[in-house]
């Protein structure tokens, strides 16, 4: 789980970088970014090598490698940032390509925590690449907030964006777990009950608190904020909406980490 979700962050705030407006912001927030994605995909890559095997198959070799090949291009967006107005086209695919092995590496560690790599599925891999965008986008919003206490005369287009995105990952959150929930409703999930829906019930009755915790906190606050978040950045108050982010990113982080819970627990995507 812990794997899953620092590769997740990596990977979804270079997806999330490759996207935002750069060229309105200082290269110092841009090697920030790229400092904190190095170091959570480093951590994996690192941690995988020493761990070792922990599935048949090489799927622990592709999620180690792709994390550092994450690492590897966050490196090549620090070196790139102070001189990225003469590279903006440069570090918007390395950060894209970074970001695509960030992604990579999540949906690998997240279909490992099955009980072998043929949990691997295209919901979970779908789940991932959203849940990543939304941990990207909440915190390169909140850490370019946090930027705007002290550069003043930075324009409002780069936190506009990033709020925009914050909205529609959020969105796009909401319409999966519509998703999965219809399509394991109408599965019987998985065979657990010969009728539809009641293996599903009966998943969710035991992991309630889970379910619970992220519908409540991680999807429905975190859309109040985000809404929130989008009205104060039309206003141009830069500093409300940098407090609604930093208790946006938690809840984010918090719903994440119980969708990771809920895969290994009842094997749903939430």
């Amino acid at each position: 789980m812990v794997p899953t979700f620092f590769c997740s962050l990596a990977g979804g705030m270079l997806v999330v970088l490759s996207v935002s407006r750069i060229e309105a912001v200082a290269h110092r927030w841009v090697r920030l970014i790229g400092v904190v994605a190095f170091a959570a995909s480093v951590g994996v890559g690192v941690w995988s090598i020493m761990r070792g095997p922990i599935a048949s198959g090489g799927w622990p070799t592709v999620g180690g490698a792709s994390a550092l090949a994450a690492a590897l291009a966050a490196a090549v967006v620090i070196v790139i940032a102070p001189i990225m107005e003469a590279r903006m086209s440069l570090l918007r695919v390395v950060a894209a390509v970074g970001g695509l092995f960030g992604l990579i590496s999540c949906c690998v560690w997240s279909a490992l925590r099955g009980e072998s790599a043929a949990h691997f599925s295209a919901m979970t891999a779908l789940g991932q690449i959203l849940g990543s965008l939304l941990i990207g986008s909440v915190t390169l919003a909140w850490l370019l907030g946090h930027a705007y206490l002290t550069a003043t005369r930075m324009t409002i287009a780069p936190l506009k964006r990033l709020s925009g995105l914050f909205l529609l990952a959020v969105g796009l959150r909401w319409a999966f777990l519509a998703a999965c929930l219809t399509i394991a409703y109408a599965s019987g999930t998985a065979g657990q009950a010969p009728e539809p829906g009641g293996g599903l019930m009966s998943l969710i009755a035991g992991a309630w608190l889970i379910v619970s915790l992220r519908v409540a906190v991680g999807l429905m606050a975190v859309s109040l904020f985000a809404y929130m978040v989008w009205d104060c950045v039309k206003l141009r108050s830069t500093q409300s909406a940098t407090g609604i982010l930093y208790f946006a990113s938690v809840f984010v982080y918090i719903g994440e980490l119980s969708s990771q819970h809920l895969l290994g627990e009842i094997g749903i995507p939430l």
